[in-house]
């Protein structure tokens, strides 16, 4: 059947006339959120107890704490850095399907490797990993797992690659945050699994540190309230706290809309994560993050840079990645965004026809071995018929 049109030209119409009293509203609510965060400029540690006072009322409660510097605070950009090894991975995958004809799944890590400002030709790396007819311990391995194995490996692969330089520094950059998120299902098999992905992440951060890397996520076009919920836990009774997590007074206004009077180049202030997965990372892996104006005179464009402690707390480190991710998206001109991450992502992604011939090759393999692989479902046959494309 195809797309009703003339429906959704109406909901679109619909939608276009309640649109400037929505943006009223959210402005009103902005400026608000402004008005708290001028007020409690110089009060953060005050806000800090009381984010954490919540936090122990609710241990899913997520929201910033400020760690020190003025929450209005504006840093300049630091001089150009010198020579440095910056190092990006990412990585794609070739999910499981059980309409496919053959049960596995693959997962591609491209990394590039750059020594700034010395001329020569960045270097690509890649590591595959495909995986044929495996479960997990509750069944089929699913998206989620593989995505799970996909950021863990990204860290792995970025320690492995910072491990052999040693005449420089070394920036070591993902796309996204650093937390390693995993199965929100309560099983004790799935936790455990995530348990097991977490400590090696963790030991791969441990390997960075020692490396002395600096180390970073890098979160483009962020859509997070972290600052703004704790902003809305200042302005919460104390006999209310448990409930702050449902009490969204600013529901709709970002970071970003608080931030928004950062120049080019600028960042903000640095703050720590509260959340449940907080006190799995400690010490000098204890995670942190800024907002950073990578734009320019023509158009603002702020990211969320998220950072471990030994990173955070370094004032050479930290003004070295200011720096040096500023000058990485200025190569990217009128789109703004690392460049080194931009040519990991090209290195890893997976195309159709690679797909293609992964799933080929690992036909006549089997087959060649004398082992049967089965037929894709009449519900792809029929799919795959000729003209019946869509989206998805």
């Amino acid at each position: 059947m195809p797309l009703d049109l003339l429906s959704v030209k109406q909901q679109s119409a619909q939608i276009a006339a309640s649109a400037p009293q929505e943006q009223q509203r959210v402005q009103a609510l902005r400026s608000k959120a402004n008005e708290l965060l001028a007020e409690h400029a110089d009060k953060g540690a005050e806000l800090r107890a009381k984010v954490e006072l919540a936090a122990q009322l609710d241990s899913w409660l997520r929201a910033a704490k400020p760690t020190g510097e003025a929450l209005t605070a504006r840093f300049a950009l630091p001089p150009a850095p010198g020579s440095l090894m910056v190092i990006a991975a990412d990585g794609s995958q070739i999910h499981p399907d059980r309409h496919a004809a053959l049960n596995f799944y693959l997962v591609n890590l491209g990394a590039i490797l750059m020594r700034t400002h010395s001329g020569q030709a960045p270097v690509q790396r890649v590591q595959s990993s495909l995986h044929y007819a495996e479960y997990s311990a509750t069944g089929s391995v699913t998206q989620e797992q593989v995505g799970l194995e996909r950021d863990t490996n990204e860290r792995i692969f970025l320690a492995s690659l910072a491990a052999e330089t040693h005449d420089l520094p070394v920036l070591a950059l993902t796309d996204g945050p650093l937390e390693l998120w995993g199965s929100r299902s309560q099983d004790p098999q799935e936790q455990q699994s995530y348990l097991s992905a977490l400590e090696k992440y963790k030991t791969a951060l441990q390997a960075l540190h020692g490396a002395k890397a600096i180390t970073a996520g890098y979160v483009d076009k962020p859509r997070a309230d972290l600052v703004v919920r704790a902003l809305e836990i200042s302005a919460t009774p104390q006999e209310q706290l448990g409930d702050a997590r449902k009490l969204r007074y600013l529901r709709g206004v970002t970071d970003v809309d608080l931030f928004a009077f950062l120049a080019p180049g600028e960042r903000s202030a640095i703050f720590a994560h509260q959340n449940h997965l907080s006190a799995r990372y400690e010490g000098a892996l204890a995670l942190h993050f800024f907002y950073l104006n990578v734009g320019d005179e023509r158009q603002s464009n702020l990211a969320r840079i998220e950072m471990p402690a030994w990173v955070a707390t370094d004032r050479g480190m930290l003004d070295m990645l200011h720096a040096a991710l500023v000058e990485q998206c200025r190569l990217m001109a009128s789109r703004p965004y690392p460049y080194a991450l931009h040519r990991a992502h090209e290195i890893a992604v997976v195309t159709r026809a690679e797909k293609d011939e992964v799933t080929n090759m690992l036909q006549r393999a089997l087959e060649a071995d004398g082992v049967h692989t089965g037929d894709i479902s009449h519900k792809q046959a029929l799919k795959d018929l000729p003209g019946r494309g869509r989206t998805k």
